[in-house]
């Protein structure tokens, strides 16, 4: 009845990807998020365009084409095209600085999935310059750095960045639900764990 309608081919992109999940047929998956996709791709030609057209452009406009990207990366990485999703997640984030930090941790975690540690960190590092207090994206990087690690005799030599990833997000979230997993990964590597992450010195009178 309208097919020029961002929103709806956007919709039933989502209804598609949603769907694909709980899917137990492999092929009936990849068929959902395929169809997903076409949808993601046909509403960003859609509203790309009404706003190049427009030259008053709202905010929240191209925020919302950043969230279709979003989307967009998001089911191409399910069907396996992380280099197509990485795009639009990066595309995602030129267009919605905000949000800058969330998308390039997305492409972080996908890179990270797909085995690419150093370009994943690269991502991880975006995210972390977006957002300096995003604690997952110091995990994650020093994650990676461990498989960089390099043995000298007994000793394990971490490779630089590492230790002070995991010290960072320590740092941010004492409590975080990957905390214990980082003083572990430091005790492995010979590093001092502190305790007393998160609170300020008490001064002295």
């Amino acid at each position: 009845m309208d097919p020029n309608r961002d929103v709806l081919w956007a919709l039933l992109g989502d209804a598609y990807r949603g769907s694909a999940l709980k899917q137990t047929d492999r092929a009936e998956k990849q068929k959902r998020l395929d169809e997903a996709v076409t949808d993601y791709n046909k509403a960003i030609d859609i509203k790309k365009k009404a706003l190049d057209a427009d030259p008053n452009k709202k905010p929240e406009e191209v925020q919302r084409l950043a969230g279709y990207y979003n989307n967009l990366a998001d089911a191409d990485a399910k069907t396996g095209k992380v280099d197509d999703a990485v795009k639009a997640y990066i595309q995602a984030a030129q267009l919605n600085p905000q949000g800058a930090a969330g998308y390039y941790f997305n492409a972080g975690a996908v890179l990270t999935n797909a085995g690419k540690a150093d370009d994943a960190n690269a991502e991880f590092d975006k995210a972390i310059a977006a957002d300096p207090t995003r604690a997952e994206a110091y995990y994650q990087k020093g994650v990676n750095l461990m498989a960089k690690a390099t043995l000298q005799g007994d000793k394990t030599i971490p490779a630089p960045g590492t230790i002070e990833a995991f010290q960072k997000y320590l740092d941010l979230a004492p409590n975080g639900p990957n905390a214990q997993n980082a003083k572990d990964l430091m005790a492995s590597l010979g590093a001092s764990v502190q305790t007393t992450y998160g609170t300020k010195k008490k001064t002295t009178k």
